[in-house]
């Protein structure tokens, strides 16, 4: 979070502060500079046949209220947030830009102030392409108002206006655009830069809690597997010790018998040693099927589906997304190497969706139909315009096609990234 902060402040820096600062320069420079050209001079643009103290309050009202109501709707574009309100102090910003300027034979002191500090902000406070139309369209409209006759009429005969030389014009629109193009690329570069350092953040901080979520999946499978072979060696034990045992104290007690009778007529010897063979093949059956119990004992990474929900305990904590799992009608166990599988395609699947997606919320659907295992994964994060397969993807196809699987990967139109997986079962 403090990194985060960090990187909103250099983008409110470059794009908020500095150009505010600027902006600030220009509008005080263009009071000052009106307040010492016309306070004490002997004749002002606008008269009504004389030259009197009330013209004189008028025409600096006319310029100072313009002004500052400019002032206002530039910082207002600046600061502002909602996109209409924004707006509004556009249109109110070029209108009284207009009006403050309109009399003034100030064209590279006062009046460039003014169209500057406007220009500058609809190059800033916009995002691109707007920021380029609305700074064009500013600087026409500025350009428009000051060629003659005036637009906005003649309110008194004795009103006059500058007349200024094309080559003023071209000179002001040169530098203004310059103006505007200069504060656009401040601003594109200023976002790109948080841009790319946000990335680079996001990127180690998925690559902290992917190798945490990886140590405690580990740690899990590891505690999994010691608990497991404790429970099977009682569990074997147990067997060996009622099955084989049973047999060999048997043969031992027909054999003890045997042994101690003075003679055994032929018969009763075979009967005996029928019966100790037979006791001999139920001891050899049972031994084996306790060994084949032994050799189908899955590895502690092949798990079922309790370690996909051990998973999902796991990363909702390390991770904070929470994980939705619909289990539909399959069974508990799939077998060591679709289980083993499944949980590698799921590991990569949440990394996929943290690193990539920037996903806040997975949803993973089990169903069973028509002899396959079918498996849905879908996150909602960004998504993505051009699916690449890289090794990612290309290990999950390895693995199913291995089972006779196949993956599906798409990026749906309503947002997000989802994995298909069929398994014939």
């Amino acid at each position: 979070m403090v990194i985060y902060s960090s990187l909103m402040d250099t983008r409110r820096l470059f794009c908020r502060i500095i150009p505010a600062v600027i902006v600030s320069v220009f509008i005080v420079s263009a009071a000052v500079i009106f307040a010492f050209k016309y306070g004490r001079a002997p004749s002002i643009p606008l008269f009504f046949e004389s030259d009197d103290a009330d013209n004189r309050l008028m025409f600096f009202f006319n310029y100072y209220i313009p002004l500052f109501v400019c002032s206002a709707a530039i910082f207002g574009c600046l600061c502002g947030k909602d996109f209409l309100f924004r707006g509004i102090c556009l249109a109110i910003g070029c209108a009284t830009a207009i009006i403050a300027g309109y009399v003034l034979d100030d064209l590279f002191t006062i009046n460039i102030c003014i169209y500057s500090a406007y220009v500058l902000m609809t190059a800033v406070a916009f995002s691109p392409p707007k920021n380029y139309i609305i700074s064009g369209l500013s600087i026409i409209l500025f350009i428009i108002s000051l060629f003659h006759p005036p637009f906005m009429g003649l309110a008194q005969a004795g009103l006059r206006f500058a007349n200024y030389p094309a080559d003023q014009i071209t000179l002001l629109v040169l530098y203004m655009t310059l103006l505007a193009v200069a504060m656009a690329m401040i601003r594109y570069l200023a976002e790109r830069y948080a841009e790319s350092n946000a990335e680079v953040i996001h990127l180690n901080q998925v690559g902290t809690k992917m190798l945490l979520f990886n140590h405690r999946l580990q740690e899990y499978i590891k505690n999994y597997g010691e608990e497991a072979v404790r429970k099977d060696r009682l569990r074997f034990t147990s067997e060996l010790h009622d099955s084989c045992g049973y047999v060999f104290t048997n043969i031992i007690a027909i054999t003890d018998a045997a042994i101690s009778w003075p003679s055994m007529e032929t018969q009763k010897m075979q009967d005996t040693f029928q019966l100790i063979q037979n006791q001999a093949r139920e001891g050899l059956k049972k031994t084996r099927e306790t060994l084949h119990m032994i050799r189908e004992i899955q590895s502690p990474g092949s798990g079922s589906i309790e370690t996909i929900y051990e998973m999902k305990s796991i990363f909702e904590e390390v991770t904070g997304i929470k994980v939705e799992i619909e289990t539909g009608n399959i069974k508990f166990d799939y077998g060591p190497e679709v289980n083993r599988s499944l949980i590698r395609i799921i590991q990569e699947g949440f990394t996929n969706s943290v690193r990539h997606g920037k996903a806040t919320g997975i949803i993973i659907r089990f169903w069973e139909l028509r002899g396959a295992l079918e498996m849905l994964m879908r996150d909602n994060g960004i998504g993505a315009q051009n699916i690449v397969k890289g090794i990612g993807i290309a290990g999950m196809e390895e693995r199913l096609a291995a089972l006779g699987g196949k993956l599906e990967v798409s990026s749906p139109e309503d947002g997000g990234f989802a994995l298909k997986v069929t398994i014939p079962v």
